[in-house]
């Protein structure tokens, strides 16, 4: 006698939970893969910001500002020809990551590099300008990324707790 060729219900019942398990337990780590891609892209992108307007300053021989758009740096930015944020567009960024968090910790609302590539907003060699990027509702853990902006113009990131 021949066995037909098949699954039963009860081996397909078996590894439909067994699926069930296994996806109920990769899902959450997945979340977490998701909003690690988004803060590193935003940070990216930021970074990738600053030393466009850094190497354009240098360039052209005149103040480059990189100034945020809307009420706050989550909303985007853009680089500007001039010292603050009235000046000659240059290039913008609005398709940003959702559910990203982006404070400063400046003083000012941009930053602004003069010929030589260094910062202008500041008389201070020891003032530090940073920004602060996260997944919103951050609970721990080194998800959280900093760019921090020394005098020089020059800028690093690196990943920090929320």
């Amino acid at each position: 006698m021949t066995r037909p060729h098949g699954f039963t219900l009860v081996e397909l019942m078996v590894t439909i939970a067994v699926f069930a398990i296994l996806a109920s337990i990769a899902v959450p780590s997945f979340r977490f893969i998701i909003e690690n891609n988004r803060v590193t892209t935003a940070a990216n992108e930021l970074t990738t910001a600053f030393n466009y307007a850094r190497s354009e300053a240098v360039r052209r021989g005149l103040p480059v500002s990189v100034c945020p758009l809307g009420d706050g740096w989550a909303d985007g930015w853009q680089v500007v020809r001039s010292e603050g944020c009235g000046g000659d567009l240059l290039r913008e960024w609005t398709e940003l990551p959702m559910r990203v968090t982006i404070a400063a910790s400046g003083e000012d609302d941009f930053l602004a590099f003069d010929a030589l590539g260094g910062r202008m907003d500041t008389d201070d060699d020891d003032a530090e300008f940073t920004f602060s990027i996260q997944p919103e509702g951050c609970a721990g853990g080194e998800r959280a990324r900093e760019i921090y902006v020394g005098p020089g113009g020059r800028s690093s990131v690196q990943r920090v707790s929320c």
